[in-house]
């Protein structure tokens, strides 16, 4: 009998402790986030919380308006950080770092001790606080409190009876419905819509028919070009672009000229090098057309290429992009490339 209510506690403790880390998450430096606020604020009123701890070091930098910076702790500031915080994880915005990729959108523990840098205005009145080893920044200009919780009133004494009542027959205490299971928020979605367009140079080639029965060279030539379109990023790997892309008239050393687009769809494939800097691969396909003193010809062909972004904040960020359009062996016209730079804009929730 013993040893079966030990296996039950066992059993039990293990469900709440699953239960209690299910909504968690951690980044490659241990650090943790929670998908709710809810969920953090239990870890740390239970004394459980993993606060974080910061890995880069950057001098403390003045925002307009802030005119001094000291250093404190998180639980200086106000008794409304008694407990510490529990604040959304984002990412870089104006010239500082947030927290890793994995954390963004999460509810990330901060401990009370934390050492952060204090800015004040020129009154001297607080204005913003970020983390004092990095100057990384939290969602607000001061992250979320961890609420304390409220304790229960003491149960009042009853009063003295002169004497004892006669005591009543027992009554069957009702049975009490069992409480609702709790409900876990889902996860801070991580879809994003995005705007690019980019400035560069597309080169294209066009194969020679043999004249006489001898071959003739390849003739390329280089020109200003242009390529924008729309994407939708899924998740922290994968995404989708439609784009269209066009340029100056390209002339030919055989005397003849024409002008190329193309319009077409592909996929992405990503990967973060840091917070700032994301490298991707693409693959698709996509509606090449030419048109001039050549008669005008379209053709669907498969298109790879490479990009990356530099993020200047959660919005924007400097864009790069190669591509290579596959040449079709039914066709005079050969491989078509294309190198640009410019900008993208992310619809961030």
């Amino acid at each position: 009998m013993k040893l079966n209510k030990l296996s039950a506690v066992m059993v039990l403790g293990g469900l709440v402790m699953v239960q209690a880390h299910a909504g968690m998450v951690k980044d490659a430096n241990g650090n943790v986030g929670y998908d709710t606020a809810a969920e953090c604020d239990a870890a740390v009123q239970a004394g459980q919380a993993t606060f974080y701890t910061p890995v880069t070091k950057m001098p403390p930098l003045k925002q307009r308006g802030e005119k001094t910076v000291k250093g404190g702790r998180l639980s200086d500031i106000s008794a409304d950080y008694k407990l510490g915080a529990c604040d959304l994880g984002v990412g870089r915005a104006k010239g500082r770092n947030g927290v890793s990729a994995d954390l963004r959108g999460k509810y990330i523990p901060f401990s009370p001790d934390m050492a952060v840098n204090v800015y004040a205005d020129a009154s001297g009145k607080t204005v913003r606080v970020s983390m004092a080893q990095c100057d990384n920044r939290f969602s607000g200009a001061m992250p979320r409190p961890v609420p304390v919780p409220v304790a229960a009133p003491a149960p009042m004494a009853a009063p003295v009876a002169a004497a004892p009542a006669p005591a009543p027959a027992p009554v069957a205490a009702p049975v009490a419905a069992p409480a609702p299971a709790p409900v876990m928020a889902a996860p801070a979605s991580r879809m994003t819509p995005y705007l690019f367009g980019t400035i560069g140079t597309q080169r294209d080639l066009v194969g020679n028919p043999a004249v006489g029965g001898i071959a003739q060279h390849d003739d390329h030539s280089n020109k200003f070009a242009m390529q924008g379109g729309v994407g939708y990023q899924f998740g922290k790997l994968l995404g989708a672009e439609l784009f269209a892309q066009g340029g100056q008239e390209l002339k030919f050393e055989n005397g003849t000229s024409t002008k190329t687009r193309a319009l077409g769809l592909r996929g992405t494939a990503g990967y973060d090098l840091s917070d700032a800097v994301r490298v991707f691969g693409k693959l698709g396909v996509a509606r090449v057309t030419h048109s001039g003193d050549f008669p005008s010809q379209s053709e669907t062909r498969p298109t790879v290429g490479l990009g990356l972004t530099y993020a200047i904040n959660d919005n924007l960020a400097i864009r790069g992009d190669f591509d290579h359009y596959v040449k079709k062996s039914s066709s005079n016209w050969k491989a078509l490339n294309y190198v640009g730079v410019g900008l993208q804009y992310s619809f961030m929730p």
